[in-house]
């Protein structure tokens, strides 16, 4: 009997906390709800509509000329920007077009195109023309994360989209706490996306903060604060978003507000039925690995340009630009090249995150890293950077990061294959980088010196001013990017030259265009003394 009464006694005890806890946390939610405009106006209005403008971080941070953490950014502005956030029924669109702020060499980076985002409560689907397409519920790369959790995520970056979310009955509240000056309190949706809501004195929201995987830190955290409020349709709104992660503090999205209109006509965001029927693509796509043969020894994987090389009992990766899943299936794959041969290294180009996509598998795998100097103190945060929500293979089962430094050249030899890594002086877009050469198969390896993409090229002389200064004799090249659809994979010196003075005279052709508009863009005019 008194064991009965002392777990009744527990229990009541309980309820009684979680009761005072949740009506802490109502209490605070519903003052935040008054200082916005009242809770009344806020449950009332149905739409709101930002216009503004933005700029976004270069690969999350990841995509600066060096990985040192006081290299200069890079940004992409977001113009003819608006959100609209349609609370009466649970939809969200992103509208934006981006221009790459410094020289990019695919023309798609400085096009201006659309980009139409929308979520529809737990669907999330992107519009191309007239043309709607279903996005998976995860979807990362080096450029972007995006996905049902994110796009919810942005959506709650609206101060009274995400009071009205906190408000739902089914939103589970922690107890409120102190924390610099602010009171915060953390909310678990009903859908199960998981936040943490900060608030001023004056009982406004000051930030939220969320989580998401990421394909090159495993998990990145965002904070958006929000500053400036100012009174539209009878509730306060900031104009000024700023998003930080928590890694290097990075300034990660800029967002400046021209106007919000209230409870105006919008589209319909609902998803047409082709999307609503059609099945949620996979989240980290894996494509069937191929290769062909470069030369002996040697062999290019055609998903993410990968270079294989066989030594005499272990096998080297030149580069692995790919997300988790597609890197664990090339290297899976690289193993079947020299069958009994570990796959024990992998060299990677530059700093930058999509060159680096792979690393943190490689790193799960066991394998050294092979970089520039420079970069060793970038991988080794890529690779110790904490994921407890989103755990990936690394983060379940950590390995020691291992890594050789290259400074002007390491050689790499044994009785069967010799494999230089060399410095790629003098490239303006990635001062740290390396490329390979195996001297006896006269054949490169290379990410973005003479293949970073068909369209544009800016540093034109970069790759034929590294072969004349180590004295290269190079027949052909394998390179990261299979930029040309005429030469696929592998290409002959001629090619690469014919690739590289085409992209050169395109560029010097944008250049031109664009300042007889009056328009003075990063990277023009195109210094060249070979073409």
């Amino acid at each position: 009997m008194k064991c009965l009464s002392l777990v009744l006694l527990l229990s009541c005890g309980a309820a009684y906390a979680q009761t005072n806890r949740q009506s802490s946390a109502r209490m605070l939610v519903a003052e935040a709800a008054e200082a916005l405009g009242g809770e009344a106006r806020v449950r009332a209005v149905r739409n709101i509509t930002l216009a503004g403008y933005g700029q976004y971080a270069y690969m999350f941070g990841g995509g600066r000329i060096s990985g040192s953490p006081d290299a200069p950014e890079k940004y992409i502005a977001a113009n003819d920007l608006r959100r609209v956030y349609d609370l009466e029924h649970g939809r969200f669109q992103q509208l934006e077009r981006r221009n790459m702020l410094f020289p990019f060499l695919a023309a798609f980076g400085h096009s201006f195109a659309l980009n139409n985002l929308i979520l529809d409560n737990d669907i999330a689907f992107d519009v191309n023309g007239d043309k709607a397409v279903r996005v998976a519920r995860r979807s990362e790369s080096p450029l972007y994360v995006d996905g049902v959790h994110m796009r919810r995520m942005w959506m709650l970056n609206n101060p009274i989209a995400l009071i009205r979310a906190l408000m739902e009955p089914g939103t589970e509240l922690s107890a409120p706490r102190r924390e610099s000056g602010r009171t915060l309190l953390d909310a678990t949706l009903k859908p199960g996306d998981k936040l943490t809501a900060a608030f001023s004195a004056d009982h406004l929201p000051a930030w939220v903060r969320w989580s998401n995987p990421h394909i090159n830190l495993g998990e990145v955290t965002f904070t958006t604060n929000f500053t400036g409020y100012g009174s539209y349709g009878g509730l306060l709104l900031p104009l000024g978003y700023d998003t930080r992660l928590d890694w290097r503090n990075v300034d990660y999205l800029k967002l400046y507000v021209d106007t919000y209109l209230i409870d105006t006509g919008i589209a319909d965001l609902a998803a047409p039925a082709q999307v609503r029927n059609a099945p949620e693509p996979p989240a980290e796509p894996v494509s069937a690995v191929t290769s062909v043969p470069v030369a002996r020894g040697i062999w290019r994987i055609d998903q993410g340009g990968t270079t294989v090389i066989e030594f005499k009992d272990h096998i080297t990766l030149f580069e692995l630009d790919a997300n988790s899943q597609q890197a664990k299936a090339n290297i899976a794959y690289a193993r079947t090249l020299a069958p009994r041969k570990p796959v024990t290294q992998l060299i990677v180009s530059h700093n930058h995150f999509d060159h680096a996509a792979g690393l943190r598998q490689a790193v799960a795998e066991g394998l050294t890293i092979i970089s520039r100097r420079g970069s060793e103190g970038l991988f080794r945060e890529m690779a110790t950077h904490p994921a407890p929500d989103f755990p990936d293979e690394l983060a379940r089962s950590p390995k020691q990061f291992k890594f050789i430094p290259v400074d002007e050249k390491l050689r790499l030899s044994d009785d069967t294959m010799t494999l230089d890594v060399l410095w790629a002086r003098n490239n303006i877009h990635m001062p740290d980088a390396v490329f390979a050469y195996a001297p006896a198969q006269k054949v490169a390896m290379e990410g973005d010196i003479a293949t970073a993409a068909y369209d544009y090229q800016f540093w034109p002389d970069n790759f034929r001013d590294n072969l004349e200064f180590y004295k290269l004799d190079v027949e052909k090249i394998s390179p990261v990017h299979s930029v040309w659809r005429e030469h696929p994979n592998v290409l002959t010196m001629e090619q690469v030259d014919e690739l590289v003075k085409g992209g050169t005279q395109r560029a010097r052709e944008r250049c031109a265009t664009e300042l007889a508009k009056g328009n003075y863009f990063a990277g023009c005019p195109v210094w060249s003394k070979r073409y």
